[in-house]
């Protein structure tokens, strides 16, 4: 197996002066934490760089900046931090409980969540300058019991998150975190249960979330009064996501994907596909959106303006995700995450279709890119290690494995791009 060499690589860190910023220019945002009472405009001042349940992922305010990948490592109490250059894990930080799945970047930059896939309520929050540690705290409250809080989805103009609990199949509920003090503030009951993908609209005043347990559908909340408008049952309804300019939120369903106007809370669409119920990614243009077919093994092609699939194009088996390289978001790698598939695909945006395989470790699952988009890590559930993908070519043919013995662990499930301890400790003086 192929492995990288020490690369030197030269990066330039620009700090201003009077604020907690990293600039490239003037694109530049803030980095820090969220504040208790802080204004919208502050808040929006702030860099989003999780890509995952959220619209908004500010890449050219990284640009140049040096960084990590993490990795939870759900079977063990670790998250593994891999220097990419390098090619190598670098260190291990210590979780002290198991069943740390997703990581979630809080707005700033400053913090990573992690949230819980076991039967349980733990969350737990990482500084990323000490990249220790430094809380755990229980989502549950109000005499409410979550279980297996997964998925967050991040407000848009308040420092507010939510989070379903995916594997509960008898209550449905949803918790409202606050980002500044990172801390639960309400947990609400809706009427489909494991609620699976919560995410807010563009401007904060709902929440859309799918459930994955019976009755499957989607939950509509008001989030100012915390109480659900409605609930709209979907058969097979699973994953969902949110198009970029926020009109409508889909739902992969069984042999469907769903679109429901979230101005009115309607379904406005309904298109049938074979197989369903894998994650959906839109282009950040919003033009097309790409549908995860898990049981055929393929990615629905889908035109938002006519919301009409315009293609399937075959991948391989239990096709999920789509995670699109942000220096080139023409080109895309996308997850087979069925337990014995060791492959991911090549997605060419523009002529949409599959240009390659890459041969990974067993169960590719989550895949996560630099900002550069030069280097891709995949965790890869059933082995130990995860795999490292050269993608820094512009000739998407030549992308390829560097080595599938990336050290993690067992069951290493999610992973984030984080800024370094350096680059980060720079931007915040």
């Amino acid at each position: 197996m192929k492995h990288l060499g020490k690369i030197v690589t030269t990066f330039v860190v620009v700090a201003l002066s009077g604020c907690a910023a990293f600039s490239t220019g003037s694109g530049g945002k803030t980095f820090g934490a969220p504040t208790e009472g802080m204004s919208t405009e502050a808040y929006q001042s702030l860099v989003f760089l999780d890509p995952q349940n959220t619209t908004r992922f500010d890449w050219a305010a990284v640009a140049g900046m040096p960084g990590n990948f993490l990795i939870n490592n759900q079977g063990e109490p670790t998250v593994s931090v891999v220097d990419y250059e390098l090619g190598e894990t670098i260190r291990k930080i210590d979780m002290g409980e198991t069943g740390n799945h997703h990581l979630w970047m809080i707005p700033g930059g400053r913090y990573v969540w992690s949230s819980q896939r076991y039967e349980s309520d733990m969350f737990w929050t990482i500084d990323l300058l000490t990249q220790e540690v430094v809380d755990k705290f229980s989502v549950s409250m109000n005499g409410k019991t979550v279980i297996a809080p997964l998925h967050v989805g991040f407000a848009y103009t308040q420092p507010l998150a939510v989070v379903g609990n995916i594997l509960d199949q008898e209550r449905g509920y949803l918790t409202f975190l606050s980002t500044a003090t990172r801390r639960p503030l309400e947990t609400i009951e809706i009427s489909c249960n494991g609620a699976r993908d919560a995410m807010f609209t563009l401007d904060d005043s709902k929440v859309f979330s799918t459930c994955q347990q019976e009755p499957k559908g989607v939950s509509i909340v008001d989030v100012e009064t915390r109480k659900e408008i409605k609930m709209i049952p979907i058969n097979g309804g699973r994953a969902g996501a949110m198009s970029p300019d926020g009109k409508y939120f889909m739902v992969a369903a069984k042999g469907a994907i769903v679109f429901l106007d979230t101005g009115t809370g309607d379904i406005v669409k309904t298109v049938k596909v074979p197989g369903g119920g894998g994650n959906i990614t839109c282009l950040p243009d919003g033009s097309k959106c790409y549908g995860g077919l898990r049981k055929a093994e393929s990615v629905a092609v889908i035109d938002m303006k006519t919301l009409e699939v315009i293609k399937i194009i075959e991948t391989g088996p239990d096709a999920n995700r789509l995670y699109l390289n942000p220096a080139n978001t023409r080109y895309g790698l996308f997850a087979n995450e069925a337990g014995k598939s060791d492959i991911i695909t090549v997605i060419d945006t523009q002529d949409d279709v599959a240009v390659k395989n890459i041969y990974t470790g067993l169960g590719p699952h989550n895949i996560a890119f630099n900002p550069a988009g030069t280097r891709a890590l995949v965790t890869t559930k059933k082995e130990t290690t995860a795999t490292l993908v050269d993608t820094s070519s512009a000739d998407p043919m030549d992308w390829d494995t560097i080595t599938t013995e990336i050290a993690s662990g067992i069951q290493n499930n999610g992973v984030r791009w984080v800024p370094s301890q350096a680059a980060l400790q720079k931007a915040l003086n």
